[in-house]
């Protein structure tokens, strides 16, 4: 006999709900040429049990009901009150997960990659969840992001594991992101959002704008467009969505007279209730936050992610 476990994956992790836990999915089978009077019992170290029924093609499924923190799930086929195989899964966690979109600044293009150094931050991929050691999985770019230290800094302050989910694409402008587009760049997002249900997320975090105002887009543009976005993440999500949106718009000197437009368009959807206010980065200029002179590095990435903790912490109250 075998047991063959879907779902959790390892490393994976799952918002938790206003009571501080969550249901986690369970999903598997076992490899037995008789499944007749065999059960599975799911129970994991802090004490959590599910019973679940194998069907006759030897499938199980439920859901186990965990508190805020990390499990080890243990996996019992047993028959006659006698465990006849066991398999684990040695790292769940039910904490807060955030979505990370936008252009290059919140993808991987910074400079150097970041490590987290707590164990409690992972990040979820084509292939599951890992540590979220930069460069994040699905994000372009090879290089850092504010993310892994982030991360650090919540599950830190929250003693709790934090799960990130990073799809920007470098380069891009809002009417590249729009649902509209048949396999386009909101498809990413569209994607990841179905794979979180049905415990959702905490939040979405975007951080875009540089090329808007390259392009020169009026602050009603940016709006609208970004509207689109938001309206449709919470038909896919099945749920009302959390998104902050940072206040960003600088791409060099050059551009500086069209700024404002950007700045103007990303508080317009505060004003309508669809967001909240992210962090402001356009003041990091210079080769000591950026290091080509638009993407960050060192000290830059260093304090986009505080500034994204203060932000989070003053709006949830952590």
């Amino acid at each position: 006999m075998e047991i063959q476990i879907i779902q959790p994956t390892p490393k994976k992790v799952v918002q938790t709900d206003t009571n501080n836990q969550a249901g986690v999915g369970l999903y598997g089978y076992i490899k037995h040429r008789k499944v007749e009077g065999v059960k599975i019992e799911v129970m994991s170290d802090s004490g959590c049990h599910q019973s679940l029924e194998i069907g006759k093609d030897g499938s199980f499924s439920g859901v186990i009901f965990l508190p805020i923190g990390w499990h080890k799930l243990t996996f019992k086929a047993i028959q006659e009150g006698i465990t006849i195989k066991q398999s684990q899964i040695d790292q769940v966690g039910v904490g807060e997960i955030f979505v990370t979109a936008g252009q290059s600044n919140s993808a991987n293009h910074g400079y150097p990659c970041q490590e987290t150094t707590s164990g409690n931050v992972m990040a979820l991929g084509l292939e599951g969840w890992q540590v979220a050691n930069d460069p994040q999985p699905i994000a372009t770019g090879e290089g850092g992001t504010p993310w892994p230290l982030l991360g650090d800094q919540l599950s830190q302050k929250l003693s709790r594991p934090i799960g990130f989910v990073s799809v920007g694409w470098g380069g891009t402008a809002t009417h590249q992101w729009q649902p509209s587009i048949k396999d386009g760049l909101y498809s990413r997002l569209g994607a990841v959002l179905k794979q979180l249900r049905p415990n959702g997320l905490k939040a979405i975090l975007w951080h875009q704008g540089e090329s808007d105002t390259m392009l020169g887009t009026s602050s009603d543009d940016y709006a609208n467009r970004m509207e689109k976005v938001i309206r449709q993440s919470e038909i896919d999500i099945g749920q009302s969505v959390l998104w902050f949106i940072a206040e960003v718009s600088y791409i060099g000197p050059d551009y500086q007279n069209r700024q404002a437009e950007i700045i103007n368009g990303q508080r317009e959807l505060v004003r309508r209730g669809l967001a909240a206010s992210g962090p402001t980065t356009d003041e990091l200029v210079g080769e000591q936050f950026r290091y080509d002179g638009i993407h960050f590095g060192k000290v830059g990435l260093e304090i986009h992610a505080q500034k994204w903790n203060t932000c989070l912490s003053h709006y949830f109250g952590w």
